[in-house]
Parts: structure tokens; sequence; C-alpha cells
């Protein structure tokens, strides 16, 4: 792939939004009214406002009600463009607002729920939308499929599913929707409870923590749903929320302050003049990473200025044979492929490597083709990142490779890029091979390909739209189609039950198969085709949506939109839901658009040459090899077959420590650190105190302080906790094996007992373990 390419395909990604809901002009002045309803049950008593600011408060003025019975609200006195702008907020009351599935209760743990602006029902649910609005930059119906596609849902998320599940053919679903954000709620009380303590005493806004923990569900949401469906009868909200099969909903305290900063960061950048950066001497790096069956490679893009203000691109990649960065040098071969775009009111078919590069006004500028209408504009925004740590703007497979507590000094600078296409972009891609047996893998393999037979490619384009009549006969299907009438059916399809029953045509994407019927007057009929191992393949769930014939250029265009949660499904990006038909070289082609307009570049950093190094001296391919264990001297505080309890002393852990070669700590090598364990999270402070987070009996997301001391060249570790009624002196000695940058190997002594005394004189287990350093 040429580096040009890859810098638009690394770095690009989803819409970015940014205008402010407290621009109120004069032409959205006069008043209206919003009538809606706020669920996780029905909540009543709970404040519901415009979040104007989009800080995550009810701040004084902006508009609020309490909702009522039924979790009806009304919100009067806004305008128009605030209902148009601004996201909807919910706060819950503690002690006062009522779920409805607990009428007899009232709330006692605090949470907030959101909606994007214009919904009329707010949820958990909703509340994900949102966040993937804020945190990609999406538009909520690319955000409403991606959570849909998490749910496994096709239902809209913009409908009660109060009360929708009582009745309907959709009632099942709706309860099973209701059942998840029943889970969704608790998981988002346990988390804000938590985070609220493991941060006590932290300058960290309110906006921040919500919108970490919200994402943080977020991702495990799909799980969430999985888990619903696997309790069935059994189904308990805080029983579910509180098992270990959903413990990734939970957010991590030893990254949260990371996460936060990074959230802190953004808010804080400034718009940059690249040309300047370039012009300056300064380049931009990107970092990724690319996985194969050798492994992880790891590499970084660099972005500078040449002659005549053209740009070079770069790629260098870590060599673990000689632990060396080298540079790679581009061959330019990115294949035959071509993408054909409509200019001038033609197809202009060229190499999609054909790329030039400039800087122009302030901005990097990349053309296909040196064609207008292919322009995009990169422009960005920059943060100085002095002081912030380093992995926390790094992708995740990077997270093996650094020392996680390094930070950036002075001088390092981190952008965010910004594309805006400058017209509207419609284009056919042709594959352009040299037979027509190479349009699909199994000629490659050698197989019978021959044109114009059914199902296979006409010609060297690779890109035939394929007609499937809808008289429940496969054999009658397969032709190319010729005309964009072959794909357009009189009447939708009455409760069809296979594909060939659907008149219309295939459309794919990755891991996706969609049957499409375009229906005269512009619906459009979206079925999933699901494929069994070793059983024919089904009809799933339908998805409506709309077509439209237009004229482009002289061109004429079936164009239609993939719904968000089909387009999700099939792992499309933005540029690929909106697509088209048309006739080109005597055949039916599919073909893309991209609107004109900005995007950004999503959760991905680039960096200045000195951000670059700072993250190079960072990096330790060493890292990746994990630290040995020594287990030799385990010994369990659990009964034996017989009954017994044996157990070790304090004195048998010095001899096990003795043993496996045990290693003095220094006095505050710890100071500052969270050890990541499997049953949580100890964070070290000064003057001896810390915090731990994690398992504590049957209670899985415990809060305790504890105190420490160095004793003898070990650590030992002295808090109290109550476990069923009972007051509890936990212990826990640490012996140190080796340490990186990124583990710890330890054997360690936890005890527990009624007293301190008993502490000092009982037995407890002693155990091997591998701690990560945080």
């Amino acid at each position: 792939m040429p580096f040009s390419k890859s810098l638009l395909i690394l770095v690009s990604a989803s819409l970015l939004f940014g205008c402010s809901a407290f621009d109120d002009d004069d032409k959205s002045s006069s008043k209206t009214s919003l009538t809606g309803k706020v669920a996780d049950g029905y909540l009543q008593g709970a404040r519901v406002c415009l979040d104007l600011n989009s800080n995550k408060v009810c701040d004084d003025g902006e508009p609020s009600t309490i909702s009522e019975a039924g979790g009806v609200f009304n919100l009067d006195g806004v305008t128009q463009q605030q209902l148009d702008s601004a996201p909807l907020l919910v706060e819950v009351i503690v002690g006062e607002t009522i779920d409805e599935d607990n009428p007899s209760t009232a709330i006692s743990k605090k949470y907030t729920l959101t909606a994007p602006a214009g919904y009329e029902f707010i949820s958990p649910l909703t509340t994900m939308v949102q966040s993937e609005i804020e945190d990609k930059g999406i538009t909520p119906e690319e955000a409403k499929g991606a959570v849909q596609a998490k749910l496994g849902t096709t239902l809209d998320l913009e409908d009660d599913y109060v009360a929708g599940s009582e009745s309907g053919d959709d009632a099942a679903e709706f309860e099973r929707l209701h059942k998840v954000a029943q889970v969704t709620t608790v998981v988002l009380q346990n988390n804000i409870e938590t985070v609220e303590q493991v941060l006590a005493g932290t300058d960290v806004s309110f906006e921040d923590l919500v919108g970490v923990i919200v994402a943080q569900v977020l991702e495990a949401l799909d799980e969430i749903s999985i888990q619903v469906e696997a309790a069935g009868d059994a189904f308990n909200p805080e029983t579910l929320a509180d098992s270990d099969t959903l413990a990734g909903a939970n957010v991590n305290p030893a990254t949260v302050e990371e996460e936060i900063a990074e959230r802190e960061a953004e808010r804080l950048t400034e718009a940059v003049n690249l040309a300047d950066v370039l012009s300056g001497g300064d380049s931009l790096h990107f970092f990724e990473s690319d996985d194969d069956q050798s492994g992880t490679s790891f590499f970084y893009g660099t972005v500078g200025l040449g002659a005549g203000n053209s740009v070079t691109l770069g790629r260098t990649q870590f060599n673990p044979d000689n632990g060396q960065w080298e540079s790679q040098a581009d061959d330019g071969n990115s294949g035959e492929e071509q993408i054909c775009v409509l200019a001038n009111n033609t197809w202009n078919c060229i190499n999609e490597d054909n790329e030039t590069i400039t800087v122009e006004n302030g901005a990097v500028v990349v053309k296909n083709g040196d064609l207008a209408v292919t322009a995009t504009e990169i422009t960005g925004v920059s943060v100085d990142l002095t002081g912030k740590r380093i992995s926390t703007f790094m992708n995740d497979d990077y997270y093996n490779v650094l020392n996680l507590r390094a930070d950036f000094t002075s001088g390092a600078t981190g952008y965010k890029l910004s594309f805006k296409r400058v017209e509207d972009l419609y284009a056919i891609f042709r594959d352009n091979p040299t037979n027509v047996a190479d349009c699909w893998s199994e000629g490659e393999s050698g197989s019978s390909i021959q044109a114009g037979q059914p199902w296979n490619p006409t010609d060297t384009w690779c890109n035939n739209v394929f007609v499937v009549t809808g008289d429940g006969n496969h054999e009658n299907d397969g032709s190319a189609a010729t005309s964009l009438d072959q794909l357009i059916s009189a009447n939708a399809a009455t409760n069809p039950t296979d594909r060939a029953d659907i008149k219309g045509t295939p459309i794919y994407g990755r891991d996706l198969e969609i049957m499409a019927e375009f229906v005269q007057g512009g619906t459009a009929n979206y079925y999933l085709i699901e494929h069994n191992e070793g059983q024919p393949s089904t009809l799933g769930n339908k998805v409506v949506g709309n077509w439209e014939q237009v004229t482009v250029q002289g061109k004429a265009l079936l164009k239609f939109a993939l719904p968000g949660v089909l387009a999700e499904l099939g792992d499309l990006d933005p540029d690929e839901r909106l697509q088209f038909f048309t006739v080109e070289s005597g055949y039916v082609r599919r073909g893309g658009i991209e609107l004109a307009g900005e995007r950004g570049d999503g959760n991905d950093w680039v960096f200045n040459n000195s951000g670059r190094d700072q993250i190079l001296s960072a990096f330790d391919y060493s890292l990746r090899e994990n630290l040995a264990i020594c287990s030799s001297e385990d010994v369990d505080y659990d009964e034996d077959d017989l009954g017994n309890k044996p157990g070790a002393t304090a004195a048998e852990f010095a001899t096990a420590a003795s043993n496996c070669s045990a290693v003095s700590f220094t006095a505050n090598e710890l100071v500052g650190i969270t050890l990541v364990t499997d049953f949580g999270f100890l964070t070290f402070k000064e003057s001896g105190s810390g915090t731990f987070y994690g398992e504590v009996g049957e209670n899985q997301n415990a809060v305790l302080d504890f105190t420490w001391a160095l004793d003898s060249g070990r650590i030992v570790v002295n808090a109290q906790a109550n476990v069923d009624g009972t007051t509890e002196f936990l212990r826990l000695t640490l012996a140190k094996i080796e340490s990186n940058a990124r583990q710890i190997s330890l054997l360690t002594f936890g005890q527990d007992a009624s007293s301190s005394a008993g502490l000092d004189s009982g037995k407890g287990d002693i155990r091997g373990e591998l701690w990560d350093l945080n």
C-alpha cells in the first residue's frame, strides 16, 4: 500500500461535529416545547434538561423539568434550535427518583442518562448512542447503528421499549432490550460510585468521569446482551451486573486517570497551521501496528515537507531481529486497482496510487489523478503533551512494548487531524486484473470462470451487480444486470423465506451478505442472509430504508444508504454507507459516495518530532515477554481432603522467598504505582497509605483504604474489611523476585484474621504471581 494511501486510511475516521448549543440566533428564537419519556423502567421524579454546554450536568439556566408518572416529561420555553442541537440529559435524584420497575423504593445511587438531540425517549440505550456520537464524532444514525449491532437488534432505539414490550410482534425483543437497559443501569451506578471513591480528592470533572464510564460500558454492551439472554428466567439485573462475566463492563481504576487525561487534552486543543508545522522543519508521525501470523509488527509513518510545497511520506518499522527502527522504501506498487471518479460528465478511471499531495493555504491537500473533485484538505488541532502519560495516547498493541509510566516531557506535541472533502465524490472501483478469471479468488486458485455466466464477472471491472428474479427459483438468478430497472420490484415480497423469493440483488460487505429489494416508490427492504454451517442459508431480520433514482452529471444513478445497523454489522466505514448503482460499459456497477464535509481522525493521535523521539525512548520490545513466576513454593490455606487447613507460617514464607531468590524493595519503589492483579488493583501513595479496588469476599467491587510499610525488604499491606457483617483484618506481604517497566514477579503471603494480633501468628497462602505495573 503506498504511504499516501496509508496516511488517509490509518488516520481518517468519522464525521467531526463541533457546534455550540448556546448559539441561539434570531432565526430560532421563538419558543416551543418537547414532550417525551425517560426510562430504565419509567423514571418518576428525575431531573430532565437540555444539556446546552454538553457537560453532563443540568446547570442553572438550562431548560429543565421533573419527570412525572410513566416517565413523562415536558420541557417548555425552549427554541427549536436548542432542541435540534443540544443533547437531552437526565439526572437521577438520589432518595427521590422512583424507577417504576421497583416502585416501592427510591433510587439510592446516582447516575445520568443522555439521548441525542431530537430524541423523545431517553434510556440507558440512548445514552450509549450519545456516547458514540461524542467519542467517535459520527452521525446520530451511524451511532444508533453501532449500538444496534452490539445489541443484536434491528429495533429502533428511539422507541419506548417499556410500552413496546406489552404487546405486538416485537414485544419479546423489546422486553429483552428493557432487561439490557436494567443491567446497564446497575453497571453505570456501580462504576460511578466506585470511580468517585477511587478518585476522591482529585480534580476530575463529572463530564469526563461519566464519559469514561459510559464508553467502557458501551464496549461491553454486546456481552451484556448475550448474558441477558443466557440468564433466562433467572434474570436479575443486580446479580448479572456484579458477575464475573460482565467484569469487562467495569472501568479499570488503575488507568481511569489516564483516560480522563486524554479527554482533558482533547478539550485543550488549539487550531494549528499544518503548513507552518511542516515548513518549520517539524514532521507529523502516526504510530500503528499490524497483526499477522508472525505476530505484531510496529511502525510509524512520517509526513514531511519536500521541494515546491510537495509532501513527502515515509514509513519506519521496528525490526525485532536487530532491535532497530528501519526506514522502508515505497515500491509504489499498489496493484492494478483503479478508482473511477465522476467528473466533467464522465467516469475518469485512475490508479488508486495516482495521488498528488501538496501544502495549500495551511492545509495538506490530497488529490487523485490531479482531479479537483477528489481533493481532500487535511487540517488539525494541537495540544501540548508535556507531563502526560505516553501510553495514554497510543493504540492498544503498544501496551506490551511501552514503559507504561513514561511521561511526555517538554517539546512533545500531539495533533488530531480532520479531513475535509471539498466536493461530493461519486466513485466506482475497478479491480482491472489481466484476466476475468482473476476477479474472484476462485479464479486465482485455478477454478473455471466463464465471463457472462450466472454469478460470474463479465469483464475485468470485477464489479458486476447480479439479478435475483424473485420467482423462488435459484436457477433463474445470477445474471449480470444491464439496466437499473432489472433491480426494481413492482411490489414488496410477501413473507419471503429464501433469497430467491425476493426480486433485487445481493449486497456484500465484510462478513455480511444482504438481499436488497428496491420497491417501486422508494422503499428499500434489506434482509440479512444468515449462513449456518452445514445448513442452507436463511433470511434474517428485515431492515427498512429508502432509495431514489437521480441524475448526476448526466449519469442515472439508483442511490441508497445502508441503514446504520447493517453498515455496522458489515464493518463499513462511513464513506461506504452511501452507495449507488449505475450502468457503465454495458453493465450495472456498484459505487460509493463521499459527501462534501469534514471528518475527524477518531481516536488516533499524531505526533511531532519530539513526541516521536520520546515514544521511541519508551519503546521496549523485550517487554512483550512475560517475567517468570516462582510458583514451586505455593501453599494453600484451604481445606484439604481431610478437612485440614495446613497453610504456611511467616517463617515458611521467608524460606520460600529465599528459595525464589527474592530481592529487597526500596523504600519508595511503589509510591505512585498501581499493581494490577487478577483480584483487583492496589495503588500505593506516599506516607504509607493506599487504595485497593477489587474482590473482597463476595463483593467484586470493594474499595478499601490500606496502609503499607517496608519490613526487611518486603512490602507489608494491612487493611480491614466488613465481610458478612464481621470485621476482618487482612494482610498481604510482598516479596519481589524481579521486575521491569511493565510487570513485577512476586511471592505473596496472604492472611486474614478476626484481629490484628491474629495476623501476627496466623497462617496464610503463599503464591507465586505476576502482576502488571501501572
